[in-house]
C-alpha cells in the first residue's frame, strides 16, 4: 500500500510541474557529422531525443528506477532497470592494480576536469555550476545504465575491452556530471559533446508518456536476458 501511495505521489508531483528545462548539446562521433541532442527534464523524468517530439526517445524515470527506450517504428519499448552502484560493482569486478586519477583545474567561473585510468586520458570536460538539479538527473541517468553496462563489459572478449569504458560507464558512471553541467566533453575515443543552450519551457507531460499500446520488454540487468511484459502495462 505504501508503495502504491509513493507511486501516485511521484506521478502527481511530475504532473504538477509547471515548467520543464530543455538543454541542447551538439554531439559528434569520430568522422561523423555533428548532431543535436535534446534533453528535457520535468520533475523526476528525463527525456533524450534529437530535437523532434515525434521521434524515438529515451525516458529515464528516477522514481521508478528505470530507463525506457521507445522505438516508434517497431512499436516497442525496452526497459533497463537501475541497480544500486554497490551491486554494479559486484557484477563487473575492478581489475587489481588499475589506478584512477581525477584532476580538477579552475578556469574562471568554470572548471576543467580530467579523468585518467593507468595514465590514459579517458575524459576531459569543462563544467559550470548551473542547473544543479538537471545535472544531478543526468548523473543519475548515467548511473541507472551502469548495471546493464557492467553486463556488457563481462560479455566483451578480453582483447576487445576498453579500460575507459569500465571507468566511465560502470565504476564511475556519471562522472562527467558530478562537477556541474558540462559545457564541453572530449572522450578518449574521439567522441565529443558541446553545450549549445538551455531554456525553461512550459511543461509538456505528453512528451514524457510511454505509448500504452506498444510491446514492452525489460532487460534483466543481472543476466542480460529479456523478460516480456503485457502490452497493457500502464504507461509511465
Amino acid at each position: 500500500m505504501k508503495a502504491v501511495l509513493f507511486l501516485f505521489g511521484a506521478l502527481a508531483m511530475n504532473a504538477m510541474a509547471a515548467d520543464m528545462t530543455e538543454i541542447d548539446y551538439l554531439d559528434q562521433e569520430p568522422e561523423q557529422a555533428a548532431y543535436v541532442s535534446r534533453i528535457l527534464v520535468q520533475g523526476d523524468l528525463l527525456r533524450m531525443d534529437y530535437g523532434h517530439d515525434a521521434e524515438d526517445f529515451i525516458l529515464y524515470d528516477r522514481h521508478a528506477g528505470r530507463v525506457w527506450l521507445v522505438a516508434h517504428g517497431e512499436r516497442r519499448i525496452t526497459g533497463i532497470p537501475a541497480l544500486p552502484m554497490k551491486q554494479v560493482a559486484t557484477i563487473a569486478a575492478w581489475p587489481q592494480g588499475w589506478n584512477i586519477s581525477l584532476e580538477r583545474q579552475s578556469s574562471g567561473a568554470n572548471a576543467l576536469n580530467q579523468a585518467r585510468l593507468n595514465d590514459q586520458l579517458c575524459a576531459e570536460f569543462k563544467s559550470a555550476p548551473i542547473l544543479k538539479d538537471e545535472t544531478r538527473m543526468l548523473r543519475d541517468f548515467r548511473r541507472a545504465l551502469a548495471g546493464n553496462q557492467a553486463v556488457a563489459w563481462n560479455g566483451t572478449p578480453q582483447g576487445l575491452r576498453q579500460p575507459c569504458t569500465l571507468l566511465l560507464d560502470v565504476r564511475q558512471a556519471g562522472l562527467e556530471y558530478q562537477q556541474g553541467l558540462p559545457l564541453a566533453i572530449r572522450y578518449w575515443d574521439g567522441r565529443s559533446r558541446v553545450y549549445q543552450n538551455h531554456a525553461t519551457r512550459a511543461a509538456q507531460p505528453t512528451l514524457f508518456e510511454l505509448p500504452a499500446a506498444y510491446q514492452r520488454f525489460v532487460l534483466g540487468a543481472a543476466t542480460g536476458q529479456q523478460a516480456r511484459q503485457p502490452t497493457a502495462a500502464p504507461a509511465r
